[in-house]
């Protein structure tokens, strides 16, 4: 994956403002080693091997830009557990930023409630699935659902329970 990103018109560099845009600050370099071209993460005047340093957040990261650079070919994408090596912030971040992306339909599966939030997604941008049936909050609830409301902390008092 790291040597497809030296492939890539810009690709390091890229990559690098893409992690910096997510909170993770590298400085990223392009150089030739026994492989071939890598991407190295240049501290102070020491190089290492950005592989070797990556947590599997990172790699995940690195995966979705792989991607992400690739989107002007893609019209629907499903990501399952798209977050399950990330933090909350970097979750809401990536949402973001898959959220800017025009002409693409995302869909987007996580455990993660702290991601329920009025100010990544509306209500009705919320499903849930269970026994192999998904419905969206509003039709899991009696309750009429506003901007105001807390949704992580109505979905952690069991108010989306409900089946209509």
């Amino acid at each position: 994956m790291f040597s497809l990103i030296c492939e890539l018109d810009q690709g390091v560099s890229e990559l690098e403002q893409f992690l910096c845009r997510v909170g993770i600050e590298y400085h990223l370099v392009e150089m030739e080693d026994e492989e071939g071209k890598n991407i190295y993460c240049k501290f102070g005047n020491r190089t290492v091997k950005f592989s070797s340093i990556c947590s599997s957040g990172t790699r995940s990261l690195v995966f979705l830009f792989y991607w992400y650079k690739q989107r002007e070919n893609i019209k629907f994408m499903y990501l399952d557990e798209f977050d399950a090596f990330y933090h909350t912030e970097l979750s809401q971040n990536m949402l973001k930023i898959l959220m800017e992306i025009e002409k693409m339909q995302i869909i987007v599966s996580t455990h993660n409630t702290d991601v329920i939030s009025n100010e990544l997604l509306r209500p009705d941008c919320y499903f849930i699935l269970e026994d192999n049936e998904i419905q969206p909050f509003y039709k899991r609830t009696r309750k009429a659902l506003r901007e105001a409301h807390n949704l992580q902390k109505m979905y952690k008092a069991g108010a989306f329970n409900e089946r209509l």
